[in-house]
């Protein structure tokens, strides 16, 4: 499958993408803010890879900590709606269009790399967290939230079309100890991960009628030896 598909169908997603979280970002902000900084180190500031940014959360939520920040997604609609999100906090924060599994950095650029809502989108999660690994530096740290959304051949929880999901090896069997297991197959030590269910409160506060994870979501870390 070609990233020109992937890109198209996120850039056609864009303009309704989480529209009912919108009123709720500064809850939300700190909410991750509150995940984040038990595992960071006291030091500002720290450059933040956020991959798979959408419409730039993550990359706000630690912008907003003081960190210097690069965002990348494979969607310029994506990109473009993550810049005016950080324009009107008043954010500095560097964009780029790219992939996740090859990622246009040079070897030991960050401090931090985060994703949230990513992994199940990706074709080559080997590929993927070796390029993480590559780009943090030695004793950087990882962090991804994500949980498992789909059910398999359930209409009524897709989110792509078959001859999208069919490339999507997590699509339908996204779980924590999955991830763990890719994680330290990349070369990560320290690998944990926990469940965020104060996250699923406010998903579902947020849009009560809209797809929630089917389990509870939860925070992957680990950190470069």
């Amino acid at each position: 499958m070609s990233n020109e598909t992937i890109r198209k169908h996120w850039n056609d997603l864009s303009p309704g993408y989480r529209k009912r979280y919108h009123a709720y970002l500064d809850e939300e902000i700190v909410l991750m803010q509150s995940y984040f900084k038990e595992y960071l180190p006291k030091q500002t500031p720290l450059k933040v890879l956020d991959i798979g940014t959408g419409y730039g959360i993550q990359a706000m939520t630690f912008a907003e900590l003081g960190h210097r920040v690069t965002a990348l997604d494979l969607s310029e609609e994506m990109i473009s709606r993550a810049k005016n999100g950080a324009a009107a906090r008043g954010l500095s924060i560097e964009f780029y269009q790219g992939d996740a599994e090859n990622l246009p950095f040079a070897d030991n650029s960050f401090d931090v790399v985060v994703n949230m809502h990513l992994l199940w989108t990706l074709t080559d999660h080997e590929k993927f967290f070796h390029e993480c690994r590559r780009v943090l530096i030695p004793g950087g740290r990882i962090f991804a939230i994500d949980g498992h959304w789909f059910k398999p051949d359930d209409p009524t929880t897709e989110e792509c079309s078959v001859n999208i999901r069919q490339y999507l090896p997590l699509y339908d069997t996204n779980t924590p100890e999955k991830i763990a297991d890719l994680v330290e197959t990349a070369g990560f030590s320290e690998v944990s991960w926990k469940y965020l269910p104060e996250y699923a409160e406010y998903m579902q506060r947020c849009d009560p009628n809209g797809r929630d994870y089917l389990t509870t979501p939860y925070l992957e870390t680990g950190v470069k030896a």
